[in-house]
């Protein structure tokens, strides 16, 4: 990943003037295709003289081959090592001498190159952009150096012994679906992969038929498309690239499963319940669920965990939205090795008291309001913006299915709390993976 914060720039974009009206923000969202396939989207936005663009690719580490886990990975590095016109570490450096930001990020579903820059240089950015979607160099020896930092990265996870444990929950809870790995990748792997096999990858996934470029700012629409049909619209169009996951669909769980790691310096204790994919209408619930349980120190798991039962110094939980069906993961942290049946309990209990009754009006009241909070917050940026399209767009199909959130979380009720809860936090679809203090607990 490459990090050039400009941090003046990224304040000066925000404040932003919206399309639309009323309580929540919706920007004016535009969307065309060029003959290739590449989709675009648009938003206008002139209170400050600045534009992100950004390239999402529907390419993750789920589309990765399971004996070349971390090619997805290796891509966020390699798309800054060079092309036929841009020497290696220049499109960071370009980015950065105008005064932007640039930066990417490899998921399970998605590869991401976002640049946000001063608006005159819209069409510089296209040609970049555009220059490492057609032109990207395969030199092995580049692909060798980074593939012995992505290796490193691996290293550094695994000998963590809550990383090994996280890496062993998702194989866990994924047993067919290729969400069993995360984005970092297999050294194993990555060992035998060869610039041929990058290529090939590239070719497939890397094309305008399975991309979105994403453009907001203080640019007029017919910039855009004339940048983006001069630069974008000559790459040739791929086929369909290969989409494993749709042969490896999770089965259901029918029961609960459960396996302890080896020890580490803390205790923790990780749980997971399987979801639906991001485009369901249950995730909006699940999120104010989520929020009640682990949203701050009042929340109740941190209150059950810390202060009533003093069985953890910590407990939360966080909700996987992807594509495809997904994991509401929980987790708990410990000092000494007698806790652990405690906490576990506790935490377990409060899933289950979310089925039992219902949530009061002012747990739901504070979840939903911050829950909307964050979404307005993330809009005090155009790469803020430009994220929740593109995610929109590639997780839920739909690059306008995010407007309606907010609305939609205001709506949420007690008894939608307590229907999910009952439909997705049942034991029966609980994995849990323990890690256990070392003997006498962490000094």
């Amino acid at each position: 990943m490459r990090c050039l914060w400009t941090f003046a720039l990224v304040c000066f974009a925000a404040a932003p003037a919206w399309a639309g009206g009323g309580a929540f923000p919706r920007p004016e969202i535009r969307e065309w295709s060029l003959g290739n396939g590449l989709g675009v989207i648009y938003v206008p936005l002139h209170r400050a003289p600045v534009v992100t663009v950004q390239v999402w690719y529907h390419a993750g580490s789920k589309d990765e081959r399971r004996d070349r886990r971390g090619s997805a990975h290796m891509f966020e590095h390699i798309m800054f090592k060079g092309t036929r016109h841009v020497p290696p570490e220049e499109h960071a450096r370009h980015v950065d001498r105008v005064g932007g930001d640039v930066n990417a990020f490899t998921s399970q579903d998605v590869t991401a190159f976002h640049d946000t820059v001063p608006r005159q240089y819209l069409d510089f950015m296209m040609q970049l952009e555009a220059e490492r979607m057609q032109h990207l160099l395969f030199l092995p020896k580049t692909i060798d150096t980074e593939r012995d930092v992505v290796k490193e990265e691996i290293r550094m996870r695994e000998n963590n012994p809550v990383a090994k444990a996280f890496k062993r929950f998702l194989e866990l809870v994924f047993t067919r679906h290729p969400y069993a790995w995360d984005p970092g990748g297999r050294i194993e792997d990555l060992e035998q992969t060869r610039p041929a096999d990058l290529e090939a990858f590239y070719k497939a996934y890397y094309q305008p038929g399975n991309a979105y470029l994403v453009v907001v700012g203080d640019v007029e629409e017919e910039e855009v498309r004339a940048s983006a049909e001069r630069w974008f619209g000559s790459i040739p169009r791929a086929g369909e690239p290969p989409r494993p996951a749709r042969d490896a669909q999770e089965p259901e769980q029918l029961a609960m499963r459960r396996e302890a790691s080896e020890p580490g310096q803390v205790g923790v204790i990780i749980g997971g319940f399987r979801l639906p994919a991001a485009r369901s209408a249950d995730m909006i619930p699940l999120k104010v669920l989520a929020s009640v349980l682990s949203d701050g120190e009042s929340s109740r798991l941190y209150r059950r965990v810390v202060r009533q039962d003093k069985v953890g110094v910590f407990a939360g939980m966080f909700l996987e939205e992807l594509e495809d069906p997904g994991v509401l993961l929980m987790f708990g942290v410990h000092l000494k090795p007698e806790q652990a049946p405690a906490l576990e309990a506790a935490i377990l209990a409060e899933a289950a008291r979310l089925q039992k009754a219902k949530v009061s009006p002012a747990e739901l009241e504070k979840a939903k309001n911050q829950l909307a909070s964050q979404l307005v917050r993330s809009l005090d940026q155009v790469a803020g913006i430009a994220f929740q399209i593109g995610a929109s767009k590639i997780l839920r199909g739909d690059a306008k299915a995010w407007l309606d959130d907010y609305d939609r979380i205001l709506a949420v009720s007690a008894d939608d709390v307590q229907r999910v809860a009952k439909t997705y936090l049942r034991k029966e679809s609980l994995t849990l993976v323990t890690v256990p203090p070392m003997a006498g607990g962490a000094p």
